[in-house]
Formats: structure tokens, C-alpha cells, sequence
């Protein structure tokens, strides 16, 4: 994995803030279900909520384990791949904004960090514009941030 040194336009300046914001506000919301332990699916959903509160716009959805494209299956190097989260304008390829992968879990694998590449960069047909690889720790680690790290035109870009 490659760092780019890329910087953000103003537009994708403002998505990660609005993005950060509502990472910050989910983990404050439901502190008590990473304390329960690996909570992927119920923080996950959670989050998408508050990104689609944060970004508030006509079109532009928070939508958690998105898996679909044009009506079809999302596939990405030969395999059908699940979003965490698509922050996106559906049925459309012209306004995918934010493709995130998470983890809830104080040591993370990073299995799924070829999904932010793969959907980031250009010629993989989807698009995004910014992509969110992000590890919330649980249990004693709880709302830690371990990783939040932000990929664009399929590398990883220093903020």
C-alpha cells in the first residue's frame, strides 16, 4: 500500500470533517455498546445514520452494508464485496462520495482495506471520492480511535 501525497479539494476537505464529526458523535452515543465488545454491525449502522444526518443533503444517503450497484451486485477484483457504509447518491455513479470500511475490534486485521482502494481509484468503476479505512477500539479500549485513515484515487493520502 502506497501513500499518496495528494491533497483534498475543499469539497472532500469538507466531507471528512462532516465524516469525523459524526465518528466522533457515534462513539460518544454508544460508548456503552463498545463496551460490550465487537459491536460491528449495530455501531456501523449507528454511524451511517449520523454521517447522513451530518452531511444533510437532498439525494445523499449514509447507507450501512451496501452491496449493490445499478441495481445489480457490487464486485470488486472478481468477488461480490459488501460496503460498511456508501455515503452516496443511489442508483447513480456520478455522486459516490465516501466508501468506508470498519472495524470494531482493538487489534485490526485490515482484511478489507483493498475494498477502499479498489473503490477509490478511477478505473475501478465505482468511483468514490474519498474512502475512510476506520478502527473503533471495544471492551477496555472502548471509543478509542485506533485507525482512521483516509484513502483517495486508490492509495492512502496523509492528512
Amino acid at each position: 500500500m502506497s501513500t499518496n501525497q495528494t491533497s483534498f479539494s475543499s469539497e472532500e476537505t469538507s466531507l471528512i470533517e462532516k465524516v469525523e464529526r459524526a465518528v466522533r458523535s457515534s462513539i460518544k452515543t454508544d460508548f456503552e455498546i463498545l463496551k460490550n465488545g465487537r459491536v460491528e454491525r449495530s455501531f456501523t449502522s449507528h454511524l451511517a445514520r449520523a454521517i447522513q444526518d451530518e452531511i444533510s443533503e437532498h439525494n445523499i444517503y449514509g447507507d450501512p452494508f451496501y452491496n449493490k450497484h445499478l441495481g445489480a451486485a457490487k464486485y470488486l477484483n472478481g468477488k461480490i464485496i459488501e460496503l460498511d457504509v456508501a455515503v452516496h447518491e443511489r442508483n447513480v455513479d456520478t455522486n459516490n462520495l465516501v466508501a468506508i470500511e470498519l472495524e470494531t475490534n482493538n487489534h485490526p486485521e485490515g482484511n478489507d482495506i483493498w475494498k477502499i482502494e479498489g473503490l477509490t481509484h478511477n478505473l475501478g468503476g465505482y468511483g468514490y471520492k474519498i474512502g475512510l479505512y476506520l478502527v473503533v477500539g471495544v471492551s477496555e479500549r472502548a471509543g478509542e480511535i485506533i485507525t482512521m485513515d483516509w484513502y483517495k484515487s486508490g492509495s492512502k493520502v496523509k492528512i
